[in-house]
């Protein structure tokens, strides 16, 4: 078959990667010419923005003389990217004959195009960059296509490497104080005017949400406690509060499966007790079974939450399905259940779980800051907090400290919050006590907050809910069940453990 005019010019575009010549020209006389505007010019370009091979060398000899300075009587006075400068520079480095010799640069240096137009050409030569470099990645996938036999990791360079070229993170070095402290202030008084439009995902919890103004983009918050204190629980609670403001939630548990996540979440919203879920003895029969539907419709109408259940899941696998749900659907908040089951993408078998465990939350906090979401990690704490908790004062207090968290540092130093749930045991009533506390906090103020387990509903509350609700301390316990859409209780701590089992959690 006779190819096309059209097609054989199709052929001939594609044998030329993305170029333009005259841009690259006349970007390169603005810095010969235009000392105003060469050094904006040297931050928001690098040498490989060039496709021209003696333009990229030229380029390369103005950075170098921009980094050096000379003296001048006492003075440090910075080099100047000229004619004479840039032919000195090149003939000292043997490359003056390779760009085209001095007529070359005379060349250059004649040309007239407007220094006020200097923004166009570094978009032209931007956009060929970026062109280029894609065609490039796809080479890079055709190429590991072929010769891979896991389709993942193939997947999964395909999207990082597309995403980081999505950013086009430029480096604008230095920039004035006296420019910034402006949009700055301007920032600060609209958060005065209009407080609410400066928070950020809030949890649900008020108090918690007064402490950290919500949880905002770009922060690792992670959420530790001993096996059977209600991490999944609070974890969830938080992803339920969130979802439900309308927020895009991805939730990866390497525990529990994304069906026990959704009877935990029927179980909370409708207020029938998770017991009778699993074991389909409802008490109230179609009673319960409509305040179950309700909340369906509302999971399956007016929440976007997304699973993942994969007990083997990797840090960049979390990244690239994250990627993925923002461009599609948007993202507001990751859940992660939790950092000691994750692998690390790492296949050093030799690293040590402490180093594998610190690579994993370098990750996670990387995640949080290329989506610029905040991401809930769960962890495990050491025995060494449980014992403690045990002997109580006589130990020094049984309350966790970050030195507790299990098997690396890392999580502490990575992480802008870190959370703990301590609950103690009272010995003799057999009663609990639970609190939030907020043992690191990057950009604000710690402390404990009470919390209280609603366990028939996997569920925590607040003060502030026992009290909206009316639930008075000093009232007497009802021995009947009562539950409905808002749990309107009243009757004191000890009606709470009576109607909804106050400590009977389930991890």
């Amino acid at each position: 078959m006779t190819p096309t005019d059209k097609e054989r010019n199709l052929n001939e575009v594609m044998r030329t990667m993305p170029n333009s010549v005259e841009a690259e020209q006349n970007i390169l006389f603005c810095i010969l010419r235009n000392q105003a505007i060469q050094l904006e010019i040297l931050s928001k370009l690098v040498a490989d923005d060039f496709y021209q091979p003696n333009h990229v060398t030229i380029y390369e000899a103005m950075k170098e003389i921009a980094a050096r300075s000379h003296k001048v009587g006492e003075d440090n006075m910075a080099n100047t990217i000229n004619f004479v400068s840039v032919v000195d520079c090149l003939r000292r480095n043997g490359k003056l004959a390779q760009v085209g010799d001095i007529d070359y640069i005379l060349r250059l240096n004649e040309l007239l195009p407007s220094a006020a137009n200097y923004d166009e050409y570094l978009s032209i030569v931007k956009r060929a960059s970026m062109m280029r470099k894609l065609i490039n990645i796809c080479g890079e996938i055709v190429r590991r296509a072929f010769i891979s036999d896991d389709v993942g990791d193939v997947i999964t360079y395909a999207e990082e490497e597309i995403f980081r070229l999505s950013q086009n993170d430029v480096n604008n070095g230095l920039v004035p104080f006296s420019d910034i402290v402006a949009r700055t202030m301007v920032k600060i008084n609209q958060r005065y005017v209009n407080p609410d439009d400066c928070r950020g995902i809030l949890t649900g919890f008020k108090r918690f949400d007064a402490m950290t103004n919500g949880l905002h983009g770009g922060e690792l918050i992670v959420l530790a406690a001993r096996p059977g204190v209600g991490k999944s629980t609070l974890a969830m609670n938080i992803a339920e509060n969130v979802a439900k403001n309308g927020k895009t939630v991805a939730i990866f548990s390497l525990e529990m499966s994304n069906e026990q996540i959704v009877e935990r979440m029927l179980s909370s919203m409708s207020t029938v007790p998770l017991q009778y879920i699993k074991n389909g003895q409802l008490q109230n029969g179609e009673s319960d079974i409509a305040r179950l539907r309700t909340a369906q419709e509302t999971i399956s109408t007016a929440m976007k939450v997304y699973g993942n259940d994969f007990a083997n899941i990797r840090p960049s696998e979390i990244a690239s399905q994250c990627r993925r749900l923002k461009a599609q659907h948007g993202l507001d908040m990751i859940v992660i259940d939790y950092i000691q089951l994750m692998n690390s993408d790492s296949k050093d078998a030799n690293q040590g779980r402490q180093n594998e465990v610190a690579a994993i939350t370098r990750s996670l906090k990387l995640i949080a800051k290329d989506l610029n979401v905040p991401v809930i990690a769960l962890s495990q704490l050491k025995r060494d907090a449980e014992i403690r908790n045990i002997k109580g004062e006589k130990a020094g207090g049984g309350e966790p400290v970050l030195s507790d968290l299990r098997e690396s540092g890392a999580i502490e130093q990575d992480a802008d919050i870190v959370l703990f749930i301590h609950k103690e045991q009272d010995a003799q009533t057999g009663s609990a006590k639970h609190s939030l506390i907020v043992a690191k906090h990057r950009n604000g103020e710690l402390g404990n907050i009470p919390i209280y387990m609603l366990g028939k509903i996997v569920r925590f509350v607040d003060d502030d809910y026992i009290i909206e609700h009316s639930i008075k301390p000093d009232a007497e316990v009802q021995s009947k069940p009562q539950y409905d859409d808002n749990i309107e209780l009243s009757g004191g701590e000890e009606q709470v453990d009576t109607i909804l089992g106050l400590d009977e959690e389930e991890e």
